[in-house]
């Protein structure tokens, strides 16, 4: 792989427009990978933009950790060295996926909780990721969740917080995006000129992917109060992250972790 190359990754928690942002990226020409998953109706009409590769890498690691995805601990042991086996095809799957192509991209939320392992990967390939962080208010999260998957709040609340607090934190030290996702459904032209000025890219101007139906659990249906000190500081952090403050993320996460 030529250092010329470069790569997005894009993360962020399950249900908040990963999906949509990683259609939109393969619509302005960024290569997401051959063995992609294939579109679900009612879950991801649009398709999912997903690496089956990748996925399969991914939920290996979390076994190896006794986890899961939607683990509401945290996924805690992800920072612990993996085998030298799963290192190793995870350097191969970039090589041979993304090969040299000049823009490339991948994306599973899955990511997000284990940004230690590959950026020790990207690191060994030489790659230097570029980073979208895609946010979406938690109550529209969990509500989606809850439809999907039937999470409590709770439950949907505090995966939202875990994976939204490693993506920022997993992401500050390199080039990076901050996209919410009703701004996306909203001026989608906008948020593709954010990301070609802060990547240093050109994309063609075309129609945009992105489709307002997709966002079928509104922040307007959902309650906006805070009745709990978790919905409090999952407010707070939705705030935090689109302001891009690393200091007041810090001062959530020590806030969540006491």
């Amino acid at each position: 792989m030529e250092k010329a190359s470069k790569a997005i990754i894009v993360v962020g928690m399950h249900r908040s427009g990963t999906s949509a942002l990683s259609g939109e990226l393969n619509n302005l020409g960024v290569f997401m990978g051959e063995h992609l998953f294939k579109a679900q109706k009612g879950v991801n009409d649009k398709g999912f933009w997903e690496n089956a590769r990748l996925v399969k890498i991914n939920n290996k690691l979390l076994e190896e950790a006794n986890s899961d995805w939607d683990d509401p601990t945290g996924l805690s042991r992800t920072d612990n060295p993996f085998p030298e086996r799963y290192f190793t095809k995870a350097c191969d799957f970039v090589r041979t996926e993304y090969g040299d192509a000049p823009l490339w991209g991948m994306k599973d939320p899955r990511t997000s909780m284990l940004l230690p392992f590959w950026s020790r990967v990207f690191k060994h390939v030489d790659v230097f990721p570029n980073y979208i962080l895609m946010i979406r208010h938690p109550f529209e999260v969990a509500a989606s969740l809850a439809k999907r998957d039937g999470f409590s709040q709770q439950k949907g609340l505090v995966l939202w917080l875990n994976y939204n607090f490693a993506s920022f934190m997993g992401t500050k030290e390199h080039p990076r995006v901050i996209v919410d996702f009703a701004a996306l459904l909203n001026d989608p032209m906008a948020i593709r000129q954010k990301i070609a000025s802060t990547f240093d890219l050109k994309f063609e101007q075309q129609q945009s992917f992105i489709d307002k139906s997709l966002k079928r659990q509104g922040a307007k249906e959902q309650s906006d109060s805070a009745e709990s000190e978790l919905g409090e500081v999952a407010i707070n952090l939705y705030h935090a992250v689109v302001s891009d403050d690393t200091h007041a993320v810090q001062t959530l996460h020590e806030r969540y972790q006491a």
